[in-house]
């Protein structure tokens, strides 16, 4: 069981001054708590929403006012809570010490939630939103503020999502994916499979980091998106830069509610890419959560040439899904030769695929 709030204080920003910023914040109920029920789950969800709202600025150490809150969402579960703000600040140093700070002065001037912990506080950008805002501060080629329609303007670039035009000139794409890699501490890099070459594997493991951090913060717009047209994506006209990526047939089930359950999915299991050890997908919707983490990766080492001429893609990250994954049953549900499997008792018995229907994608 869990609850989740929203809320966008509707601020147009500019591109120039400021980077926008996203930072993922867990926070853990005492030690000696048991489990919360579902109505402690709920006030804990709307008491953070109350005091997250009063929050007029993020402060860093020495007080001063460097960082806004745009936006943020809570996601509260039985042990806690997910808090995920959208920051403008100069630098991604001052939002992640801004962000720990004014969480944890809320936590001690909340008469309930004085004995809760912020265990980690992770802040991170989306580059391709930062590098066209500094290309155009305030001519036409700025990305739209509003999510839906900047979820438009960069559906309809020529180049991949992640490729932004004029940058790659400006950058090193290599370079930059590889320094990524380091952050991947749940696999060795022998899980890609390449033998001796080092230096693609840290591609593959650096790409794959970077691909958390844009899935992430492109749920973040699916999420603003739904949150105005009230339906699923089905019966929208509107662009989705997550939900697309699932499987199709069960689109008319991907709305609000489940975008922000996707959410802590993916940043459950993308948060343990950085962890010393590995725990498997523990249900469908992280599985599948995974699954389009490491499809980014491809499209971020391919649009940008990151590997010679006679690596298969698609047979990079053969090796990590096998040691990611208990098993690749997910992958059935976007083959639309299986339409209709998971209904199937005796199919999914003979295979052994356990439940498969939409509606248990969340069940552990």
């Amino acid at each position: 069981m869990s609850s989740a709030c929203m809320n966008d204080r509707g601020r147009r920003r500019s591109y120039a001054a400021t980077v926008e910023s996203g930072a993922s914040i867990t926070l853990n109920a005492p030690p000696a708590t048991t489990l919360l029920d579902p109505l402690q789950v709920e006030g804990v969800a709307s008491l953070l929403d109350r005091l997250l709202d009063q929050l007029e600025g993020a402060h860093n150490e020495d007080g001063d006012d460097e960082v806004v809150v745009v936006r943020y969402w809570i996601g509260a579960h039985p042990e806690g809570a997910l808090v995920l703000l959208v920051l403008d600040a100069d630098s991604l140093v001052i939002a992640e010490a801004a962000a720990r700070d004014a969480m944890q002065q809320l936590l001690e001037h909340s008469e309930h939630l004085t004995d809760w912990l912020v265990d980690t506080c992770e802040v991170g950008f989306n580059q391709q939103f930062v590098d066209a805002g500094l290309q155009a501060a305030d001519g036409p080629d700025v990305p739209p503020a509003d999510p839906a329609e900047r979820a438009r303007w960069l559906a309809e670039q020529s180049q991949p999502p992640i490729a932004m035009a004029g940058v790659d000139a400006e950058i090193d794409w290599r370079k930059y994916v590889i320094d990524h890699a380091s952050q991947l501490r749940a696999f060795d890099s022998d899980v890609f499979g390449l033998g001796d070459d080092e230096d693609t594997a840290r591609l593959a493991a650096g790409a794959l980091i970077f691909a958390c951090t844009l899935v992430i913060d492109e749920l973040f717009q699916d999420i603003a998106t739904l949150a105005k047209s009230k339906a699923s994506i089905a019966d929208t006209d509107d662009v989705f830069m997550v939900l697309d990526d699932l499987p199709e047939r069960f689109a008319q089930h991907y709305n609000g509610r489940f975008a922000r359950q996707f959410l802590i999915a993916a940043v459950t299991i993308t948060g343990r890419l950085t962890a010393d050890g590995w725990a498997p997908p523990s249900c469908i919707a992280e599985a599948l959560a995974l699954h389009v983490v490491v499809e980014n990766a491809k499209v971020l080492l391919d649009g940008h040439d990151l590997l010679d001429n006679d690596i298969v893609l698609d047979e990079i990250y053969n090796g990590f899904d096998d040691a990611a994954y208990e098993d690749l049953d997910h992958e059935w549900l976007y083959r639309r030769d299986l339409d209709g499997f998971e209904d199937d008792e005796d199919f999914t018995s003979y295979f052994g695929t356990g439940e498969m229907r939409v509606e248990s994608w969340f069940e552990q």
